[in-house]
């Protein structure tokens, strides 16, 4: 491989100069010309860490997701690189999808990596080490976002789903047309997302007045074949529900599916509302009543501000970013 003395020499410039060019700075016409055709011509692969070690720069936002099976997920990513990419920053991704050593390991990993700031979205993760991490992102003033839940754990800016208020819009259209029988299948209730959507659920039958029958409440692994499994017992009882409000789309399409073995029709004998909005609720048949996350407003306000907190070197004065989830009305409910 080419070194920057051979791309020099071979443009006839000092290897300062030739490093300058390379790395984007500003030079005389004729210089940058002949620089690039040398690079180029000798193949040379700028050494991106020692550059990075030079600057104490990466150009680099580390995203921690919980799992890149659920397809909610892959579909944040998308937004967050492309703003990331606007800002002139890259995205260096982990998702973890186990407990706590592998959360431990993904947040060495992006010290590791120098990442600038850090967008960790994760609903569980309440030990020492993972919180002594973060809290030493927070004192090299490395700006960090906490998605999921904080709890107050740590000083840092928190993206705060309204997943209460999103729930009670569904239940509450539900029962608007005509639904009393109305039931829930949640994700893990250790999640605190999960625990807010349910509160949204119960909150909204007691206002109305319905009663909520012993094994209407359900808690599952917030995937697609738990909500088929649990919707299938909710839908053979003697006294099933006429809907059914999911805490997220893959419950929901699961639902779906339970609905369509039994034989019965959905919205007909049995709504299904789901939470999320990702792809596959356009592509359900029938297509998927959810709540629509606004991922793009999300990842906008999320970069933007871990980009700015950057420039300024100012981690102080934590901000909550507040977002409200849509009623998307189709054809399930």
């Amino acid at each position: 491989m080419a070194t920057i003395y051979e791309v020099a020499k071979a443009a006839n410039v000092s290897p300062k100069t030739a490093a300058r060019i390379l790395a984007g700075e500003s030079s005389r016409p004729q210089n940058r010309e002949r620089v690039m055709a040398a690079a180029k011509r000798l193949g040379y692969v700028r050494n991106q860490q020692a550059a990075n070690l030079r600057s104490g720069k990466s150009g680099l936002l580390g995203l921690i997701i919980p799992s890149i099976t659920n397809p909610y997920y892959p579909w944040f990513f998308q937004a967050i690189h492309d703003i990331a990419l606007q800002r002139g920053y890259q995205i260096l991704l982990s998702s973890v999808s186990g407990g706590h050593d592998e959360v431990v390991r993904a947040l060495r990993m992006m010290e590791a990596n120098q990442v600038e700031g850090l967008l960790f979205n994760m609903s569980e993760w309440d030990d020492r080490e993972s919180l002594e991490i973060l809290e030493r992102f927070l004192a090299r003033k490395q700006p960090v976002i906490i998605g999921g839940t904080n709890l107050g754990k740590l000083e840092a800016d928190e993206i705060v789903i309204k997943n209460a208020t999103g729930v009670a819009k569904a239940t509450n259209y539900l029962i608007k047309t005509g639904h009393k029988k109305v039931a829930f299948i949640s994700g893990p209730q250790v999640a605190l997302g999960n625990r807010e959507r349910l509160e949204g659920y119960t909150k909204s039958m007691k206002s109305a007045g319905l009663k909520v029958k012993e094994g209407w409440i359900c808690e599952g692994t917030a995937d697609f074949e738990e909500g088929l499994d649990l919707a299938m017992n909710l839908l053979r009882r003697s006294d099933r529900p006429s809907a059914i409000v999911c805490a997220t789309d893959l419950i929901a399409i699961g639902a779906l599916k339970a609905a369509h073995a039994l034989g019965l029709s959905v919205p007909g004998d049995v709504a299904v509302t789901g939470f999320d909005d990702i792809p596959w609720a356009r592509l359900a048949t029938p297509s998927l009543t959810t709540l629509r996350q606004p991922q793009n407003r999300i990842a906008k306000e999320s970069v933007n501000l871990l980009v700015d907190r950057i420039a300024e070197g100012d981690v102080s004065n934590p901000k909550r970013l507040m977002f409200e989830p849509d009623l998307i009305i189709r054809e399930s409910a």
